[in-house]
């Protein structure tokens, strides 16, 4: 047991009075660098656009015949000044949507009757062009249901 002990503290003898090799001080202070990077990088936080989407019905419950008011509001930086759009769509039950209709980014008031008794759920959508000239959907709302009885 003593010869291990005696073994232990000589090879740490060794160890720290042993110099840093050129490679392995070049290591040292590269993992350093790359650390204080990263930590600079965390700290700064990830870029966010200014993008935001929102619409509201004025009732969640009405009967055939009776008019919903719809108010969606949205605004994006995404596309760097090229116009967006603001979209409203409409499904009836599980159907496919449709667009009820599209104006200029900023708010969007529509009015809607309901013909039939069911569900209607209602969604806003921007809408801009990349730098293809491709239409691209940068936003989705929430969805919105409505019932008709």
């Amino acid at each position: 047991m003593s010869t291990r002990r005696a073994s232990a503290r000589a090879s740490s003898r060794a160890f720290s009075s042993r110099a840093l090799s050129s490679r392995g001080a070049a290591s040292l202070v590269a993992a350093t660098s790359l650390a204080a990077v990263g930590l600079a990088v965390a700290a700064a936080g990830p870029a966010f656009a200014k993008s935001s989407i929102a619409l509201q019905a004025g009732a969640r419950s009405v009967t055939p015949g009776e008019r919903i008011a719809l108010s969606a509001r949205g605004s994006s930086d995404d596309f760097g000044g090229h116009p967006v759009r603001l979209c409203l769509d409409e499904r009836v039950g599980h159907g496919p949507w449709r667009a009820v209709d599209c104006g200029r980014e900023g708010v969007l008031r529509v009015t809607v009757r309901a013909a039939h008794p069911g569900m209607l759920a209602f969604r806003a959508q921007l809408v801009g062009r990349d730098a293809h000239g491709r239409m691209v959907v940068d936003r989705t709302s929430e969805v919105v249901t409505v019932r008709v009885r």
